[in-house]
């Protein structure tokens, strides 16, 4: 069975709805169906909120992450160097 279709009213602006046609026509819609898509990809403030509070604790995780391999990768490389140097005087000193 066909869904019903319901008509909303949308109180605007001359200018509002010069715009919003404008739009629509450029996008080759009407201004009804800009609207319904522009309704259903609308993302309240809050949820951007919290997804860039999310994308901020994830960077600071892996610039942690980051900062302690490269803690890491320093002191291996200072051992090689210690065990580098050692060797060569080794080979000197025979």
């Amino acid at each position: 069975m066909p869904s019903r279709k319901v008509n909303v009213l949308v109180p605007m602006s001359g200018a509002q709805h010069t715009r919003l046609a404008r739009n629509a026509n450029a996008l080759g819609l009407s201004i009804a169906e800009l609207l319904r898509r522009g309704a259903e990809q609308y993302v309240p403030p809050d949820t951007l909120a919290l997804l860039a509070n999310e994308v901020i604790c994830t960077s600071d995780k892996a610039i942690h992450s980051i900062d302690s391999t490269l803690a890491i990768v320093a002191q291996s490389e200072a051992r090689i160097q210690a065990l580098q140097s050692s060797h060569s005087a080794h080979k000197v000193g025979r």
